[in-house]
């Protein structure tokens, strides 16, 4: 059981580190203009509602 959980540990541990170095290259190449910037999921969230809202206001 105990060798299970830690080889899972080390699978989440392992695909953790591997999504932080793609983001930080993904900030890098942002930071050097040859990326756009990702939204955060607020802001795409305000951009749906206010799609929503003018959808709304024609029909």
């Amino acid at each position: 059981m105990t060798a299970f959980m830690v080889a899972g540990a080390t699978a989440a541990l392992g695909a953790g580190w591997k999504w932080l170095q793609g983001w930080q290259q993904h900030e890098s190449y942002v930071a050097e203009g040859k990326a756009p910037p990702v939204r955060s999921s607020r802001e795409r969230e305000q951009k749906r509602r206010q799609k929503q809202k003018r959808k709304l206001r024609k029909g």
